[in-house]
């Protein structure tokens, strides 16, 4: 932490990681996009053997009372090739940990995906052509939440949802099958060992199975349903995102029944609605209120909560969408902690 009256050493660190972002935008040709229907297939068209890399660094700083923190959240690096006609690979690794200190609990390089592809091409018959389905193994992002199927790097907000952050499977290793009904429905399910990211034990050796159907009435909408189990644990919940014109607006419900550990039960529900519209083509107004309810139950206590918090932002977007800058005010009501605010900039770099 830092005061905001503190020593000049933050601002000088500040105005090195906006040039290293100067550098990125000058050497960037990825453009962000933001996706009806995100999943984690990856688009073969302009695949070839040699691998092809891309990625985006994000800095931020985040203002609370009288303090102040500057952190590199994100730095990602994304290798794609294409082997052969019907697999494809994808590699991603984050270095956003590299320089900090030695105690730091945070590997200083961490692979955050790591799977092949298998998918039919273009010489299939027409049933399978129709059908497009496909076949993930290894670590990806799990077919749950709206919000964390939607890459870091294209999320409107500052901040992912509350949901995605607390009751959410997030990336997992495992397998994932995708299926598209022509053109208006598609079906994500997967079975990962329910642990998380980079490990290598499965202690109580028990899978996360998950399911995910997503109608597409029309190009711009997407409805969906999902579901989530492991054992007793159980989540479930539905989401919409409608891109009319130069607006975005969408909002997601989760919930989860079940053990959080060995000795605490958890019945939580949150809800988020996001609207965001492109005044013009550099800039972008969002407002997001979200809220979660929890209930967490032990042998002797049952102790309730609720967090509330409500976003207004405005997002400052470079030609081609290369570089964008994201302030953000959040304030946030949690009982029974007392009302408090902060205040996030964020800028974030494609290349």
């Amino acid at each position: 932490m830092a005061s905001l009256s503190g020593p000049p050493r933050l601002s000088r660190v500040l105005l090195r990681c906006l040039g290293l972002l100067s550098m990125a935008i000058a050497a960037g040709s990825a453009e962000a996009q933001y996706p009806v229907n995100p999943t984690p297939l990856i688009s073969t068209g302009s695949l070839t053997r040699e691998p092809r890399f891309s990625g985006y660094i994000s800095v931020r700083e985040t203002i609370r009372d009288d303090t102040s923190t500057f952190i590199i959240n994100r730095a990602r690096m994304t290798v794609l090739a294409l082997p052969a006609s019907f697999v494809a690979l994808k590699l991603q690794g984050d270095f956003s940990a590299l320089g900090r200190l030695s105690g730091d609990t945070v590997p200083a390089v961490m692979l955050i995906e790591a799977y092949v592809q298998l998918a039919p091409t273009d010489t299939a018959n027409r049933i399978v052509q129709l059908f497009r389905p496909a076949l993930l193994i290894g670590q990806f992002r799990t077919p749950f939440a709206l919000d964390y199927l939607t890459s870091f790097g294209t999320v409107i907000t500052a901040n992912r949802s509350l949901g995605a952050d607390r009751l959410s499977p997030r990336r997992d290793r495992g397998f994932y099958g995708y299926v598209r009904f022509p053109q208006y429905a598609t079906l994500s399910a997967a079975i990962v060992d329910g642990e998380g990211t980079n490990r290598v034990t499965n202690p109580d050796g028990k899978q996360l199975a998950l399911g995910r159907l997503t109608l597409l009435p029309v190009p711009t909408l997407s409805v969906s349903g999902k579901w989530a189990g492991q054992g007793s644990d159980h989540r479930w919940g539905y989401d919409a995102r409608w891109l009319p014109g130069n607006a975005i607006i969408e909002g997601e419900v989760l919930e989860r029944e079940g053990p959080t550990n060995a000795t605490t039960e958890t019945d939580a529900r949150t809800r988020y609605v996001m609207a965001a519209y492109r005044v013009r083509p550099w800039l972008q107004p969002v407002v997001k209120w979200e809220r979660l309810n929890e209930t967490l139950t032990t042998a002797t206590t049952s102790t309730s909560s609720r967090v509330t918090w409500t976003t207004i932002g405005v997002n400052l977007i470079a030609p081609a969408d290369r570089f964008r800058a994201q302030l953000n005010w959040i304030d946030r009501a949690e009982r029974p902690v007392a009302r408090k605010g902060e205040f996030i900039a964020q800028f974030q770099a494609y290349f």
